[in-house]
């Protein structure tokens, strides 16, 4: 399966980017090598960085290191693919424009059944340029969070309302972990993945609050500085030997400025969007 990352600070930080770990996850340690995507906010829009490559062997992943601009927000994923060829229209994550802002996704896991129900999730104005279940997902998500977006800036229960109706609907097809983010707002959803022991199950994701107290590192992984700047990391897998969190199967969580704002369980899942929504 696939290899979800992403950071999110209440202050703009660089990286100290060499995504040694990280990258050892897309073709060196495990079965990660067609593709991997890295993407920071600047402002509405995103600087997205992709190649259709395993990412541990890439020069383009290693001259990133120190070669970005500060953002409070960061997205990257590593492939594996297991639907659509080794193509960049097929990497992640992808981006779409809504509202004048970039909005970003990234998805981990196999969802078995939906290309046999386009008429059941349509994409509305958005339309997928590759093949992978992950980006048809994506516009699924995006022709509802448009819809919300075109009297104004929702509030963000309204946004966590979209994306938890989605998250639940999306897990009835397959293993649906994914990180979205507007720009403002980033939604990580945790559901199942293959575990080393082969066995699909929870977590999909795991959550790790980073140290106030002063810079953090993590294998390659370098936020500076982190003083009296909250911030957390999310990934699909623990990336060191710190308390990184399991979060729930099916649970949605939403991050502003890296402080948790607020979060939906799996069984309120339905109730509480079908109060607020209907499709």
């Amino acid at each position: 399966m696939c290899e979800l990352l992403a950071i999110s600070t209440a202050e703009p930080v660089h990286l100290s980017l060499s995504l040694e770990r990280f990258a050892r996850h897309g073709g060196l340690e495990g079965p990660h090598g067609d593709g991997w995507g890295f993407a920071w906010y600047e402002g509405h829009d995103v600087q997205l960085i992709r190649e259709a490559a395993a990412c541990a062997h890439s020069e383009t992943a290693h001259w990133l290191r120190e070669r970005h601009r500060p953002s409070s927000l960061f997205v990257g994923h590593i492939r594996h693919a297991t639907q659509g060829e080794l193509a960049l229209r097929n990497t992640q994550p992808f981006q779409r424009e809504a509202a004048g802002r970039m909005h970003l996704f990234a998805h981990n896991g196999d969802l078995n059944q939906f290309i046999h129900n386009p008429k059941r999730f349509p994409v509305g104005g958005y339309r997928p340029v590759g093949e992978t279940d992950s980006e048809r997902a994506f516009c699924v998500l995006m022709s509802r969070i448009s819809a919300i977006w075109q009297d104004g800036r929702p509030d963000p229960e309204v946004r966590l309302a979209v994306v938890a109706d989605f998250a639940a609907r999306m897990r009835q097809l397959g293993t649906a972990n994914f990180l979205y983010s507007d720009g403002e707002l980033l939604f990580a959803h945790s559901d199942r993945r293959r575990q080393a022991d082969g066995t699909v199950s929870a977590p999909g994701l795991h959550l790790l609050e980073c140290d106030e107290s002063g810079s953090g590192h993590i294998d390659g992984i370098e936020i500076e500085p982190l003083r009296n700047n909250p911030g957390v990391m999310l990934a699909s897998v623990p990336l060191d030997g710190r308390n990184w969190q399991p979060l729930p199967e099916g649970e949605v969580m939403m991050f502003r400025d890296g402080v948790l704002l607020d979060q939906c369980p799996r069984l309120s899942l339905w109730s509480e969007a079908r109060e607020q929504l209907e499709y």
